[in-house]
């Protein structure tokens, strides 16, 4: 955990050191809150919406809202993706 620990707080701290709010601090705080995910499941949120963020960022301000929106679907269909219980072959 202190592996962890360590790398979620390097990215949150690389995040302060961009400065301004861009795509690459969200991106920064998106990857923080990933790794934290391991000791906190919670913090998948966090991850999510600081990804969606640094897309809005990066796109362009007449494209955000529709990169905003297949972010957003993409993170859902990769979840429910992840809900289906795997491939069982019992040869029957």
């Amino acid at each position: 955990m202190a592996v962890i620990r360590n790398a979620s707080l390097a990215s949150h701290a690389a995040a302060r050191e961009i400065g301004e709010d861009s795509a690459a601090r969200s991106a920064a705080r998106a990857a923080g809150q990933a790794v934290a995910t391991a000791h906190v499941p919670g913090h998948s949120y966090g991850s999510a919406a600081y990804a969606q963020q640094a897309i809005y960022r990066a796109a362009n301000s007449s494209d955000a809202g529709a990169a905003v929106n297949a972010e957003r679907n993409w993170q859902y269909q990769h979840l429910r993706e992840l809900r289906k219980p795997p491939n069982c072959h019992t040869g029957l």
